[in-house]
């Protein structure tokens, strides 16, 4: 058996994925057009206003230790893999990285998760190829199409990833929250920094005191500066495999 086209396989995994979600909420299936154009769903992908985690009252959420970040990249946590489409997306894995971390530190927004993984994959996308050797070897009607085929992926990551709606941000920000009483914010705060920095950086545990006077108790600054220190430090994020589906073994 000869493996489906791509475009085909990326309507099929479009479709399941409804199905997916609308099996999951127990609503009756949405009416698919004939004339379905799956580039004019692209151009939807407006992330959503999700409600931030909240405790009950004198308590206020923060940030457990360990942060316990995991990521699949830019695999579906389903199990499905962009790979199987035959797209390749290795060099906006990274990204998709940022974003699932983003969802997993408490006190995130989705919209700035999501749109710093947009702004990170336009930017991947406009720096291909990604080799010397590729770009020598390539016409400019190659390299064209190349990065066409990954705004394409870009879109399909940004489609898939907001039909969820809530749901995967607000069940990390539940895991990755915890309530704590207010006076012992500044405590809890200064804790999780020095155990950060002896896990990922111990030459830096020096830089601990001149970033919680720069936080002076704020969450939110908190929260800000636990994120960059995520992103700076890669090895904070640890990465998990889907198993991938052979898509010559699939039955479309």
């Amino acid at each position: 058996m000869t493996s489906p086209p791509r475009f085909h396989f990326l309507f099929f995994l479009l479709l399941a994925t409804l199905c997916a979600l609308t099996h999951a909420s127990d609503k009756p299936p949405p009416n698919i057009p004939d004339d379905l154009n799956v580039d004019d769903l692209f151009g939807n992908n407006k992330s959503q206003v999700c409600p931030a985690f909240t405790c009950p009252k004198p308590y206020v959420p923060l940030a457990k230790w360990p942060l316990g970040i995991t990521s699949t990249g830019c695999q579906l946590s389903s199990g499905m893999a962009f790979s199987a489409s035959g797209m390749d997306y290795k060099h906006i894995d990274h990204c998709c990285d940022i974003k699932n971390a983003c969802y997993q530190l408490c006190g995130s927004n989705k919209q700035t998760c999501d749109s710093e993984m947009e702004q990170c994959m336009e930017e991947s996308c406009k720096e291909l190829p990604d080799s010397a050797a590729s770009l020598n070897s390539m016409s400019e009607e190659e390299i064209r199409k190349e990065q066409e085929e990954c705004g394409k992926m870009k879109s399909l990551i940004l489609l898939l990833g907001n039909m969820g709606g809530c749901s995967e941000r607000d069940a990390q920000q539940r895991r990755s929250c915890e309530c704590v009483e207010k006076d012992k914010v500044g405590e809890k705060m200064e804790r999780l920094l020095r155990n950060f920095y002896k896990k990922f950086n111990p030459e830096g545990m020096d830089k601990v005191e001149g970033l919680l006077k720069k936080v002076d108790g704020k969450r939110s600054i908190f929260n800000y500066i636990l994120y960059g220190l995520v992103k700076k430090y890669p090895a904070s994020i640890k990465k998990k495999v889907v198993e991938v589906p052979d898509p010559s073994k699939m039955d479309l």
